[in-house]
C-alpha cells in the first residue's frame, strides 16, 4: 500500500477527531499518502470512490457499518481494496474482519496490510456486508434513536430489543431455497452474510466472511419470555438446537410474505419483499486483523 484514500463520515467524526488525526499521522509515518475525503451524503461517498485512480492504492472508510455499506457498491464495482477505521456504534464488520475497535489499533491494522477477499451479499441488487432483516430487526432499527446509541453504546441494542418483544406481530412467509419451500408464520427472519450483527451478536457458530455462504434463520411465533430465553442462543449464534427456530445454509434464496415487509440491512432500510437473496463468494478485498477462524478452532 503506497496511497488512501481516507472517506469519513462527518457524522461519525464527532468524538474521534483526535483520534482520527493520530491514525492518518500513523499512516503517513509507515509511507503512505493519505488523501481525505469528507463526505456529506451516500451518494458523495459513492462519488469519491468512483473518482479514486491511483494505483497501488486503498479506500479507508471511517464509520459505521451504515457508512461502509454504502461503500460496498463502488467498491466492488471498480474493484478498489477496502480497510476500515470503525466509527460507529455496533462496527460488526470490523469483529467480522478481526480489525480492533479503538480507532489507531485499527490503522496499525490497516497499515500491516494484510489481505483477504470476502463474501458480499445481495437483496433485490442491493449490497450489504452483515445481516438483512426482516420483522423484530427492523423494529429495533426503528426503535434505536441516535442519542440512545451515543449513550448507551451497544446496550442500546439490548434495550430497543427488550422493547420491541412485548409487541411483535407475526407474519407469512414463503422461503425458497435450494429447491425447497417452506410456508410458515414468523416474527423475525435474518439472513446473514457475515459473522456478527447488533453489537457483537453472532450469525451462526461457523459462519464466516470466507464461506461463500449466506446463513438463515428464521423465529416462529412465541412467546416475549420465550424470546428472552432464546437470548444466549442469539448471542452465540446457537440456533440450530432452539425450539420454533427455521436455521439453513444457502448461496441464493428467495422470500415472499403476505404484505410488503421492509428489509434492513447493516442499520439501513435496503428494499421491501418480495426478495432475491444471493451471495458472492470472494467478491472484494479487504485489510483484515485476526479474523474469526470457528472452523479452524474445532477442528
Amino acid at each position: 500500500m503506497q496511497h488512501a484514500l481516507l472517506v469519513v463520515n462527518p457524522k461519525s467524526r464527532d468524538g474521534h477527531a483526535d483520534e482520527l488525526d493520530d491514525a492518518i499521522a500513523l499512516f503517513r509515518s509507515a509511507g503512505v499518502e493519505v488523501d481525505v475525503c469528507v463526505t456529506e451524503s451516500p451518494s458523495d461517498m459513492v462519488s469519491c470512490i468512483e473518482n479514486y485512480d491511483k494505483e497501488n492504492g486503498v479506500i479507508i472508510v471511517a464509520g459505521g457499518d451504515g457508512t461502509i455499506s454504502a461503500a460496498l457498491e463502488p467498491a466492488h464495482k471498480y474493484n478498489q481494496t477496502l480497510a476500515i477505521l470503525p466509527m460507529g456504534t455496533a462496527n460488526d464488520l470490523a469483529r467480522s474482519l478481526g480489525v480492533p475497535q479503538d480507532i489507531v489499533q485499527a490503522a496499525r491494522v490497516i497499515a500491516n496490510d494484510k489481505r483477504e477477499r470476502i463474501n458480499l451479499a445481495k437483496v433485490n441488487n442491493h449490497y450489504f456486508v452483515n445481516v438483512a432483516h426482516i420483522g423484530l430487526g427492523v423494529e429495533v432499527t426503528h426503535e434505536l434513536t441516535s442519542d440512545m446509541k451515543k449513550y448507551f453504546g451497544v446496550f442500546a441494542y439490548l434495550g430497543a430489543f427488550i422493547r420491541v418483544i412485548k409487541r411483535n406481530k407475526s407474519f407469512r412467509v414463503s422461503i425458497s431455497a435450494d429447491g425447497d419451500e417452506e410456508r410458515l408464520r414468523a416474527i423475525h427472519l435474518a439472513v446473514g452474510n457475515g459473522r456478527f450483527y447488533g453489537g457483537g451478536n453472532i450469525v451462526g457458530e461457523d459462519s464466516t466472511l470466507l464461506d461463500g455462504q449466506l446463513n438463515l434463520f428464521c423465529l416462529k411465533p412465541q412467546r416475549w419470555w420465550q424470546l428472552l430465553l432464546l437470548g444466549f442462543n442469539l448471542r452465540n449464534g446457537n440456533l440450530r438446537v432452539a425450539e420454533r427456530v427455521v436455521c439453513k445454509k444457502v448461496q441464493k434464496m428467495s422470500v415472499k410474505a403476505s404484505k410488503p415487509k421492509q428489509i434492513h440491512a447493516d442499520g439501513e432500510h435496503k428494499t421491501d419483499t418480495p426478495a432475491e437473496f444471493e451471495v458472492i463468494p470472494k467478491a472484494i478485498e479487504v485489510i483484515v486483523g485476526d479474523m474469526p477462524n470457528p472452523t479452524k478452532s474445532k477442528e
